[in-house]
């Protein structure tokens, strides 16, 4: 584990780093730390909270939060969550003796309507109010790695081991102040405290590193070019088929920095259909449907290349072709 969390912190650019089990694990560690500092005692007490100083955690009450309600995981800890207006002037008004730590969501969907990190963190540092971003999905580009934490100056960050790193799904990493990530630690296994359920394995932590090796050694262009490839790839052979409506993007649904194939399904034909119909299909495929917060067209599929292989492109374009022909 120490070699492990050296190495990664080095990989990121960042003081300090540590594994554990997903992004989840990490957004409830890193939650907990604030809560707690470095005192034990209140590590021993968690998930009871009554009595603690800091006790309890600043969100945003935005508009879209309930599309990704991952901030649900912050009240394993205990903590009170309290919902802020979306405003920078409101965040004065909602930081008190007891708040422990205010947790950003970003993403081009879920920053709508509301301030974004780089508008929110320097009236945070201001207040003195540590900022954890749980960044899990926003990769990449890579640089996001040590932005949030070494250029805007949030106290953790946390991202998913598997999603875009391609590390194993049951690993999550957290990057940031020394201080706060042993005292995420203290939280975690062996010790039997709140993070004692976040274990990762000896295998976990070799596949994990491993991968953020080769993720970070990759350059940026080189994914974006090998992804565009393939979706350029599925859009010619649509093309040759069908009358579809295409579009290429260069951004992923989330902001991150890779192309998005958008496909307009004839009239009668709907996204939610062609995904329950394609996960049955011979070889399961999971298209993209688009929630109702995005305001998409319900004929409208998305589809990205990011864990497709080359010679996997012909098995969705045959399942969605399928569905079509259905």
């Amino acid at each position: 584990m120490d070699a492990v969390c050296q190495r990664a912190a080095c990989l990121t650019k960042n003081d300090a780093a540590f594994v554990t089990s997903g992004a989840a694990g990490g957004l409830i560690l890193s939650v907990a730390a604030c809560i707690c500092g470095d005192d034990t005692e209140k590590m021993e007490m968690l998930p009871n909270v009554e009595g603690l100083p800091k006790n309890e955690v600043l969100i945003y009450d935005g508009a879209f939060h309930e599309l990704a309600p991952y901030w649900k995981l912050i009240r394993l800890t205990g903590a009170r969550l309290v919902f802020v207006p979306p405003s920078v002037d409101a965040i004065k008004g909602a930081v008190n003796e007891h708040t422990a730590a205010f947790v950003l969501f970003p993403a081009s969907l879920y920053e709508k309507g509301i301030p974004t990190c780089e508008e929110s963190i320097p009236e945070l540092k201001r207040l003195g109010v540590p900022v954890i971003v749980d960044a899990a999905a926003q990769l990449p580009p890579i640089s996001n790695l040590w932005y949030y934490t070494k250029e805007l100056g949030c106290n953790a960050a946390v991202f998913s081991g598997g999603k875009h790193i391609r590390g194993p799904q049951s690993t999550g990493l957290i990057v940031g102040e020394p201080k706060l990530l042993q005292n995420c630690r203290k939280l975690a296994s062996p010790n039997c405290r709140i993070g004692r359920a976040f274990k990762t394995g000896k295998e976990e932590l070799a596949a994990f590193i491993t991968a953020l090796e080769l993720f970070i050694a990759e350059p940026e262009e080189l994914k974006f070019g090998r992804q565009l490839a393939i979706l350029t790839k599925m859009q010619k052979r649509f093309s040759s088929k069908t009358e579809l409506k295409q579009q290429m993007n260069s951004e992923g649904r989330l902001g991150t920095y890779q192309p998005l194939l958008l496909v307009t399904l004839p009239e009668g034909k709907t996204a939610k259909e062609c995904n329950a119909f394609t996960r049955s299909y011979g070889t399961p495929v999971d298209i993209g449907v688009y929630p109702p917060e995005f305001d998409m067209p319900d004929n409208v599929i998305f589809l990205n290349a990011y864990n497709l292989k080359e010679e996997e492109a012909d098995i969705v374009v045959d399942a969605v072709l399928a569905y079509l022909a259905d």
